[in-house]
């Protein structure tokens, strides 16, 4: 039996029969509710603001548990590499992000000025190069680290009627809350919804993968390409979200194609320091945990804002683990060089890497 008695806002929405008598989709949710409403009157308050904000983020829309089952049969989870078990009160919400499509907004990659570029009147716009991080302070206080080669975009309007920003690349945001304003990240694969809190996104666009890290609060996640359904993550969940590209075969000729899921869920990875692998960039720490040169191909290039040319199918399944800081491309490609032979050569900003 759940002890609800020490329940606060956060907890009420997580709590999947709560979830369904604010849905309204329940007769025996309901009922507890409203009976158990009529028992806990000293929790009545905070049970209302639960609801509200229950709305709030849901977009006031009803959650559909058969959808939920189909879009579980078509994840195929692999449950084996869960290495945070979902509870049962976790459970997924019906979620209708409010999607504001903005039109002229340019991608740049190449600025290197810390200044704020309006663009045809409508966003604001943060941009870093290669080798470049910006930390933002938003109007609302909220606070932003982007990652190389990233974008951040605000609405006019933010602030004022929303708290809506778009993301391209990667950002560290560490949210200011307001119960009455949500904040919204959107992205080409997902959609998040926040009040207060503290999260991790990845969404880069040439990356097969984008993902997304939650440290502090509670945040609602939403496919955009999986019908609307949503995911509610609480502290140390990582979901990855599998982009729809092209599946290579496994490297022997007779091994089956290797079937991709749409999205997994887990916990972060943490280093033998502690260290939380997907936020050491944000303390200017590259760390490697069993990537592939291919996979790691992408994280040099903005790291230190080069272009790796492979000259050998081979050296692309080289794995690499290691942890570096403040270690310059010399640096670094002589470490790897220690654990897997090849040979590089720098011109410019180009860097050729062969056998």
């Amino acid at each position: 039996m759940i002890d609800r008695s020490l329940f606060n806002i956060e907890d009420f929405l997580v709590d999947n029969t709560f979830q369904l008598y604010c849905a309204g989709k329940d007769k025996l949710c309901i009922s507890y509710w409203e009976n158990y409403i009529k028992a806990h009157p000293e929790q009545e308050a905070t049970i209302n603001d639960a609801k509200r904000l229950y709305g709030i983020l849901s977009g006031h829309k009803k959650p559909l548990n058969s959808q939920v089952d189909s879009m579980r049969e078509r994840m195929d989870f692999d449950q084996e590499s869960f290495t945070l078990q979902i509870r049962k009160s976790y459970t997924w919400l019906k979620v209708a992000a409010a999607i504001l499509l903005i039109s002229g907004i340019a991608l740049v990659y190449y600025n290197n000025t810390v200044s704020v570029k309006p663009i045809a009147n409508l966003v604001t716009n943060y941009s870093t190069n290669g080798a470049e991080r910006k930390k933002i302070t938003l109007p609302d206080g909220t606070l932003i680290l982007l990652n190389a080669r990233s974008t951040l975009q605000l609405n006019k309007n933010f602030n004022v009627k929303n708290r809506e920003v778009t993301l391209v690349g990667e950002a560290f945001f560490d949210v200011t809350h307001d119960k009455n304003n949500p904040f919204k990240v959107i992205t080409s694969d997902f959609n998040i919804n926040v009040l207060g809190t503290t999260f991790n996104v990845k969404a880069y666009p040439d990356e097969p993968t984008s993902e997304a890290v939650l440290i502090k609060g509670i945040i609602v996640m939403e496919g955009r390409g999986n019908g609307g359904n949503s995911i509610t993550l609480k502290p140390s969940q990582k979901v990855i979200f599998y982009k729809n590209l092209p599946v290579l075969p496994n490297i022997k000729q007779s091994s089956p194609v290797v079937k991709r899921p749409e999205i997994t869920i887990n916990s972060y990875t943490k280093s033998s320091d502690s260290t939380i692998v997907e936020m050491a960039w944000t303390q200017n720490r590259l760390e490697i945990q069993d990537q592939s040169f291919a996979e790691l191909k992408k994280t040099l290039e903005r790291w230190y804002n080069v272009e790796i040319v492979f000259t050998d199918d081979e050296i692309e399944r080289y794995h690499f683990t290691a942890t570096f800081k403040n270690e310059n491309l010399v640096e670094v490609l002589r470490a790897l060089q220690s654990a897997e032979h090849f040979k590089y050569e720098i011109k410019g900003n180009k860097v050729i890497i062969s056998k």
